[in-house]
């Protein structure tokens, strides 16, 4: 058979020991112990803090300063991006414009337009 171990024994005895002391309890020392169950319950009721208490607020205030100094040091610390190279910013300027599109698509024409009418060709010679 299984043998229980000494631990499981122990455990069982003090169990019994204990409900055997509640049953053998007097009315007095019963009603006694509910006021005291009662008056510690209503105790930890009332020291409970509300949603608004000043100690949960600098609890979160603290929390939300270390998350932007963290975020700040961040930023700090990275590498700053590579600026962009000419061609790129004016794409970039043509992108955010407002303007009709249009004229960016035929860029090359407008370009070769502007220097025939400057009176210089394409090869370079004057006109």
């Amino acid at each position: 058979m299984n043998a229980k171990d000494p631990e499981e024994l122990l455990l069982e005895r003090a169990k019994d020991l204990l409900n055997l002391g509640v049953e053998s309890l007097g009315p007095q020392t019963e009603r006694r112990l509910g006021d005291i169950r009662v008056r510690a319950l209503n105790a930890a009721e009332e020291k409970r803090p509300g949603f608004f208490s000043p100690g949960r607020w600098v609890m979160v205030g603290s929390f939300a300063a270390a998350s932007m100094a963290a975020v700040a040091l961040f930023f700090w610390l990275s590498p700053s991006p590579d600026p962009l190279p000419p061609g790129q910013v004016e794409d970039l300027e043509i992108i955010a414009s407002q303007e009709r599109i249009d004229l960016y698509q035929n860029l090359d024409f407008y370009r070769w337009l502007e220097t025939t009418e400057n009176g210089v060709r394409a090869n370079g010679k004057a006109s």
